[in-house]
């Protein structure tokens, strides 16, 4: 196991399989890369990315016959307490011996080359909106999301209004026109205005704003949420790997 501290060698370990890594290929981007520690062992990468209040392990194995368990193992030790993971089946497995997992679902990675319209009642939000976001999460997401205030400064976070209130929404987990890569994140509808195309409209317009800037928009969806995978097939995201989304904790 090593710590790769060098960008261009941590860029040609991730974009092997990029559709993988699009949250790690976006955090390769100034404003994020002093949060990151990557490490390389096994034929497998990982990041710990501490920028957030709760950090994030992201463990998503490459296709091959190496082993991301052998990797996690290894870096057990240098783990935080606690932090939210995307997680492969084998990172999962050795980590359960020493932390709690509350798994919230099976997320698919899907994404898309950018290419969509904008509709006129999609408007732009932001921190002077953060208590109506934070309820309108809350709302859209009472078995817990992850959303934390300081990932409104990672990019566009759009919204629909009706009647002046936030129904729905949807933002950016990180985006680098260096790397060319946007991932969109908090993408919710309140339960009441479901049904109404505005989360494709939310989509389609966070889509449009980085038509230009990057070749290649991600976002995470629950395969169990069959509606939303439906909404982003429509829109054209393809899926590209499936992880286990957890809380972990250690014990």
């Amino acid at each position: 196991m090593q710590v790769v501290a060098d960008r261009d060698e941590v860029r040609a370990l991730l974009t092997r399989h990029p559709g993988r890594h699009l949250l790690a290929i976006g955090d390769l981007d100034d404003a994020f890369w002093p949060h990151t520690r990557f490490v390389h062992g096994w034929g497998q990468t990982l990041l710990l990315y501490t920028g957030l209040q709760t950090p994030v392990l992201l463990a998503v194995a490459d296709p091959s016959t190496s082993s991301m368990g052998s990797l996690v193992t290894a870096f057990l030790a240098e783990l935080p307490d606690r932090f939210y993971g995307h997680l492969s089946e084998e990172a999962a497995e050795s980590l359960r011996p020493h932390f709690t997992l509350d798994v919230h679902g099976i997320l698919a990675y899907m994404s898309v080359k950018p290419a969509h319209t904008a509709r006129e009642d999609v408007v732009a939000i932001g921190t002077a909106d953060l208590a109506e976001i934070q309820a309108l999460q809350q709302a859209a997401n009472p078995d817990g999301g992850f959303f934390e205030p300081e990932m409104l400064r990672a990019g566009p976070y759009l919204g629909v209004r009706r009647d002046g209130e936030l129904v729905a929404m949807g933002g950016t987990h990180t985006w680098s026109a260096t790397e060319r890569v946007a991932v969109l994140g908090n993408i919710a509808t309140h339960p009441a205005h479901r049904r109404q195309g505005l989360a494709a409209a939310v989509t389609s317009a966070l889509c449009a704003r980085f038509s230009g800037a990057v070749d290649v928009v991600g976002l995470t969806v629950d395969v169990a949420n069959t509606p939303a995978i439906r909404c982003y097939a429509g829109l054209g995201f393809t899926e590209d790997v499936r992880v286990i989304g957890a809380r972990c904790a250690r014990i």
